[in-house]
């Protein structure tokens, strides 16, 4: 009997271990606000999300042999200690990208549609993995000028950091890292304030890769974020300063989320050498469930499927409500806008028959 303990708000995670598991095991849920060591002491397997810190303190003293998290990042594992212990870890990269690159178009067609962007201005992407570069490609086809850059790959279509801060809009897509030969923590920062004067900057990466003092003496860079140091308590006069300021909801599409449940059970089932069989299995996407003229109206008009992206996700409103929140119910408030973000889809899992 495998025990596994996983956070309740990892949807389906039951249906996705169901799934991929032939061995017999059992589950508990738990709140990551509440959870403690004395919680997990005959857990087997812990499946979390990056709400929860993973370290020494909540994983000493227990069985735990396997932690997965149902996310595309890992800063909250102490990978370190893991490894000191040979607890086995795995994390969902890629799980959530569409999701992510959604929420930027959702952004860019803000901006549009507020006449402070248009298509004839550039795009920089600062990373180049499994968002960079499917955003990358997007752009592309919607006839911008884009570069991007990643200092850990060779390829001919990449550019300088510097060039793509040259940009009229730049958006970050890497890891945090403090060390290593190329860190992202503060990789945007105030030695770019003139760089960056008159630009648009979207962060949905983690707010420790864009300095906040850059942000703050800035006087006239249009800031869009998602990520804020310090979460669940960021800076208010962050929130304040941002033109669209979101509760780290970039990555919580419908999609995106199964992704991740669906990615961490496979590893479990391998890990605990209990995988079953793979069956292929065909979904049919859902059909537009808008107005399909409104996507045609809006290529005609500004050379942009605005509705497209905003149908889904109206970032507008989830800003004006994160940014009503108060010094007295930041983090409470922070934490229940992220729980009960409304369930969205992304902008590719649709069928757009019908469409000219």
């Amino acid at each position: 009997m495998i025990r596994i303990t996983a956070d309740s708000q990892i949807p389906e995670i039951e249906n996705s271990l169901a799934e991929f598991l032939k061995a017999d095991y059992s589950i508990d849920y738990f709140d990551s606000n509440t959870l403690t060591a004395c919680d997990l002491k005959n857990t087997d397997a812990l499946l979390v999300r990056s709400t929860l810190s993973v370290n020494q303190a909540l994983c000493q003293d227990t069985k735990i042999s396997f932690v997965a998290s149902a996310t595309a990042g890992i800063n909250h594992l102490d990978i370190d200690y893991l490894d000191s212990k040979n607890i086995s870890w795995s994390y969902a990269p890629g799980c959530n990208a569409f999701s992510v690159i959604h929420y930027v178009l959702a952004a860019i067609g803000e901006l549009i549609k507020d006449g402070m962007l248009n298509v004839r201005q550039s795009i920089g992407i600062v990373g180049y993995g499994n968002i960079g570069k499917r955003l990358y490609k997007l752009l592309k086809a919607l006839n911008f000028e884009v570069y991007a850059c990643d200092p850990f790959l060779a390829n001919p279509e990449l550019v300088s950091l510097d060039k793509v801060l040259a940009c009229d809009l730049v958006t970050i897509h890497v890891p945090l890292s403090a060390s290593g030969q190329y860190p992202t923590l503060n990789i945007i920062n105030e030695s770019h304030i003139e760089k960056l004067s008159n630009k648009i900057l979207i962060n949905t990466s983690r707010g420790e890769v864009v300095s906040e003092e850059l942000v703050l003496q800035s006087q006239d860079l249009i800031y869009i974020a998602d990520v804020w140091m310090n979460e669940p308590s960021p800076s208010l006069k962050m929130i304040e300063t941002s033109y669209i300021a979101t509760p780290h909801i970039a990555g919580y599409s419908i999609e995106g989320r199964l992704n991740g449940a669906k990615i961490i059970a496979k590893e479990c089932a391998k890990i605990f050498k209990c995988l079953k069989p793979s069956e292929t299995k065909t979904v049919q996407p859902s059909a537009w469930p808008y107005d399909l003229n409104n996507i045609v109206r809006d290529i005609h008009n500004v050379s942009f499927p605005i509705s497209l992206f905003n149908s889904e996700l109206d970032l507008k409103s989830i800003s004006d409500s994160f940014k009503k929140l108060s010094i007295a119910n930041l983090e409470s408030g922070f934490r229940l806008q992220r729980e009960s973000h409304s369930p969205r889809n992304d902008f590719n899992s649709f069928s757009f028959k019908g469409i000219s």
